[in-house]
């Protein structure tokens, strides 16, 4: 029995892509549950694993003076954690690389070429590599550099076990996303 357009499911859709295992990336906490949770929540109800990965801590968000900055990057993650449990994903990995001040490094692709060697994911889910002027917030220098340097580890980074030759010497072999 074929199921109607109002009768499909997440389960549906899992079984006609053959995606088991999801990489998101971002920028900052809090970046995700803005741009993609529902589409992660119908992502893990369908028994796909998903794990987040974070740039940075969002160390230089928050705008209660009240609050030390020392705190800000704790109360951040701890926020995202429990944001991600909403949605079903309970694997998160915080690179803790500087909030506001990101650009596309050999560090920072290292970083996240190592990250899809870990996770072995079938899709990688990046921002927007590029400025858009009708979306401010969606062109953060951040996200930007965030996904530039995503999509750089995506291709050639992860896949080349001759790219960043110490990961490959720490365990993380190659991996090529689907």
């Amino acid at each position: 029995m074929t199921a109607t357009e109002d009768e499909r499911t997440a389960a549906d859709d899992r079984a006609h892509t053959g995606v088991e295992r999801v990489l998101v990336i971002a920028a900052h906490p809090d970046d995700i549950d803005f741009s993609c949770s529902g589409t992660v929540a119908v992502w893990t109800a369908a028994g796909v694993a998903v794990t987040y990965c974070l740039v940075t801590d969002g160390d230089a968000g928050g705008f209660d003076p009240a609050v030390p900055r020392s705190d800000i990057a704790g109360i951040r993650r701890a926020e995202q954690t429990a944001a991600a449990a909403v949605v079903g994903v309970s694997d998160l990995e915080f690179l803790g690389h500087p909030d506001g001040r990101l650009t596309v490094t050999l560090e920072l692709r290292r970083d996240l070429a190592r990250v899809i060697r870990q996770v072995r994911p079938d899709r990688v889910l990046v921002p927007q590599p590029v400025r858009d002027l009708r979306s401010m917030y969606g062109s953060h220098p951040d996200h930007t550099a965030t996904g530039e340097a995503a999509l750089c580890a995506v291709y050639p980074d992860a896949r080349n076990p001759y790219a960043f030759p110490e990961l490959a010497e720490a365990g993380y072999e190659a991996h090529t996303v689907g």
